[in-house]
């Protein structure tokens, strides 16, 4: 990393790809704050690089995610290739660049901030600089307790390469980065005696109530002992304001909003259908619910959907040929109706005016609105509907959004209260908050004197993703439908009650289940239950991790190499996605071909009640298109005996470790995992660590010959032959990875 280097830079561009849409919100936050300071900066996603002009940026801050097993955002595809050309062509092709990055990541993946790091790779290695040192921040610690510290320490760095026009001190309206908010006299008067409780709903409006508000259990006592609060961050500056329409324009704009009754996807969904990447296969249109089943049994404890989804003859024809089983798809959802509903209505804004259409502009002409707002300066729309679409109420709350709240408040307690939650002092209730998953109206519920106006909830908001779904069937002739499988999701949280009173051991060990509902799976079950489905917004997302079956040989024969499948549950959609494709690969084999081997490995909690695509896979196997299946109960030891089954996918693995060991070290075979990276993802990787180490132990020379593969440092030090170790074994699938034998699509 250099120091301040040679010239200082009139411009500074801050550039993000993300995924969920956190690098965003944080991306931007991390614009407004350096306009705010005086520098002349600009923002953008990274697939915009044409129309911004990247390869005549030289100071660059970058904010990247990292989706699937270490892939880049699907917004930053396009630039990757372009990279990837540019470095090809010219080894320096950087050197003018500086840049600093901030890659947020989860460590429950092994491909930890893959994004950033590849990103700092290849840049370094084009001449460029870093001139402040990368910062990864984890999503499964807390991504606040890296990319704080790492915002507060960019702008000294950023002003030795960068000219600033302000020297207008940074501390804002009294509560950013070191600098020390003193509590409020309020404070002191604060009743957090060993009673206290959590703020009251009560008197909420009944949409509220409709959504079932969930109290917060949070402990502010410790604030009692403290004088002072520190390290809250700035607040970020206000840059959205709206207008409504005028009585003419009003009149048109419902006369437009009568044709959208069928239609359940956003009132400007024609303008993001226009407004589509260049490939058009990508682009998003409108696609009809044709069924929907219920596959499991009706005492599940998780209700899994199969769904047909209908594609236009239009749409059907720019994706024919560009999409393959192991694909997904994005569907656009919106927040659940009650919540908005309460939303608004903890917000005082009265039905009436929620629905009318306005438009926003941005109050401060140096910075832009967020990517996720700027349409509606053109295209008008109720701050109901982009509530409902266009904003994430249901995302981890940000310190940022917190503080941003405090000055909403009427109320001290609620003020101080908050400003604690955001505060250095505060770190700890602040993750309690975080792991109760709040929504934003339980954070209102929970301060009721926090009225913020619309406008302003709307743009500390983090934008509204679309889901993604695996699609779990091949295409056909027509490809005029895809089918998906998902657990519709709701479940229960166990929160202690802290106050709870400790000498009571029966009270002292209560807790609170909280309910929590997914965005997308309820809403579209809620959907298949109309007489007439509506249409909904779709866009293939097509696998970057080429998480595909390998093409067929030139002779039209499927690729020989044997594959293994793990798929638990839902994670089996993609493999019955496989199995059709290599039916009809075997059926255009020519009859003296030989049929390449499978094996899936599924697991659920019972056969009697969420055996996924029972009848498929046994029919895959009695054809002969899957050659073995190994099913698990995890659930149900009486199965488990009668089929001598094992609990996990990972037991069964390791039951049947030589045989695999074998098709992965001396038949060239392909391993696929799908699951929840946490739970499959880090189980697969641990179970095949320890299948490689067993089967290798007993001939060393192939571990030898082996562990020459990987980079020297990881190799034995003795040069006699020797067991591979777990980190070589480790090392080993990392290089599988690389080279497409070992692909995982892993969801959090």
């Amino acid at each position: 990393m250099s120091d301040a280097g040679a010239l200082i830079d009139e411009r500074v561009a801050f550039l993000y790809a993300s995924q969920t849409g956190n690098a965003e919100s944080i991306s931007y936050a991390v614009y407004e704050e350096a306009a705010k300071r005086g520098f002349s900066a600009s923002w953008h996603v990274l697939d915009d690089h044409e129309k911004f002009g990247f390869n005549s940026l030289r100071t660059i801050v970058f904010v990247v995610s990292t989706t699937g097993d270490g892939d880049p955002p699907d917004n930053s595809a396009r630039f990757w290739r372009v990279l990837r050309k540019a470095t090809r062509a010219d080894a320096k092709a950087y050197s003018h660049l500086r840049f600093a990055i901030l890659g947020l990541g989860d460590t429950n993946y092994s491909n930890f901030c893959n994004t950033a790091q590849r990103l700092d790779r290849q840049l370094l290695a084009a001449g460029a600089t870093a001139f402040y040192p990368t910062g990864l921040a984890d999503d499964g610690t807390g991504l606040e307790e890296v990319v704080e510290p790492w915002i507060e320490g960019l702008w000294p760095a950023l002003a030795r390469v960068a000219r600033c026009s302000s020297t207008t001190s940074s501390d804002g309206d009294g509560a950013a980065g070191d600098t020390t908010a003193a509590v409020t006299d309020a404070l002191a008067a604060l009743d957090v005696s060993d009673g206290d409780s959590p703020p009251s709903a009560e008197g909420a409006e009944a949409a509220a109530a409709a959504y079932e508000f969930q109290p917060l259990l949070l402990d502010f006592r410790p604030m009692a002992a403290l004088k002072a609060i520190t390290g809250a961050p700035r607040v970020p500056p206000a840059v959205c304001a709206g207008s409504f329409l005028d009585d003419d324009a009003e009149g048109r704009y419902w006369a437009a909003a009568a044709q959208r009754d069928a239609l359940a996807c956003p009132p400007w969904h024609a303008e993001l259908e226009a407004g589509s990447p260049q490939d058009r296969t990508l682009a998003p249109f409108l696609a009809t619910i044709a069924s929907a089943t219920q596959i499991t049994a009706p005492e599940a404890l998780k209700r899994t959907l199969l769904v047909d989804v209908a594609l236009p003859s239009a749409a059907a024809s720019h994706v024919r040929g560009r999409w393959h089983a192991g694909d997904a798809f994005n569907i656009f959802a919106p927040n659940d109706a009650r919540l908005v509903a309460g939303v608004l209505a903890r917000l005082g804004v009265d039905a009436r005016t929620a629905q009318r259409p306005m438009l926003l502009q941005n109050t401060d002409p140096a910075i832009e609105l967020p990517a996720h707002l700027r349409r509606f300066s053109t295209t008008p729309a109720s701050i109901q509907d982009m509530l409902a679409w266009s904003a994430d109420l249901c995302s981890p709350p940000r310190k940022q959004l917190l503080r941003a709240l405090v000055d909403g408040c009427a109320e001290a307690a609620d003020r101080d209260r908050l400003l604690y939650l955001c505060s250095r002092q505060g770190t700890a209730t602040f993750d309690e908050l975080r792991r109760q998953q709040p929504t934003v109206l339980d954070i209102l519920c929970a301060f009721p004197s926090c009225k913020p106006q619309p406008t302003r909830l709307l743009e500390l908001l983090p934008p509204l993703p679309p889901r993604s779904y695996s699609i779990c069937n091949a295409p056909s002739e027509s490809d005029a439908r895809w089918q998906i499988a998902f657990n519709v999701v709701e479940y229960e949280l166990e929160v202690v009650d802290p106050f709870s009173r400790a000498e009571d051991p029966v009270l002292s060990a209560a807790a609170t289940r909280i309910r929590r509902r997914g965005v997308c799976t309820p809403w579209l079950e809620e959907l298949t239950r109309r007489a007439a489905p509506p249409h909904i917004l779709v866009a293939l997302r097509p696998n970057l991790n080429a998480f595909r079956l390998p093409p067929p040989l030139p002779t039209g024969a499927p690729d020989p190499r044997p594959v293994l499948m793990v798929g638990p549950g839902t994670g089996v959609a993609p493999f019955i996605g496989f199995l059709q494709q290599r039916a009809c690969e075997l059926a255009a084999m020519p009859a003296d071909g030989s049929t390449p081997f499978t094996w899936l490995f599924f697991g659920c909690r019972s056969p009697a009640h969420d055996y996924l695509f029972r009848n498929e896979t046994r029919a895959k196997l009695d054809a002969g298109v899957l050659g073995r299946l190994s099913v698990c109960f995890s659930r149900d030891p009486e199965a488990r005996a009668k089929h001598g089954a094992e609990r996990y996918v990972q037991d069964a693995m390791l039951q049947r470790r030589d045989e695999i060991a074998d098709l992965m070290l001396n038949k060239n075979a392909l391993l696929y995992v799908c699951g929840d990276a946490k739970g499959i993802g880090k189980d697969v990787n641990e179970a095949m660590s320890d299948i490689l180490c067993g089967y290798l132990e007993s001939r060393p020379e192939q571990a030898r010959d082996l562990a020459a593969q990987l980079p020297v440092s990881k190799a034995p030090a003795d040069p006699a032959p020797a067991p591979l170790t777990k980190a070589q074994a480790l090392q080993l699938l990392t290089l599988w990875a690389t080279r497409r034998r070992y692909l995982r699509d892993l969801w959090a």
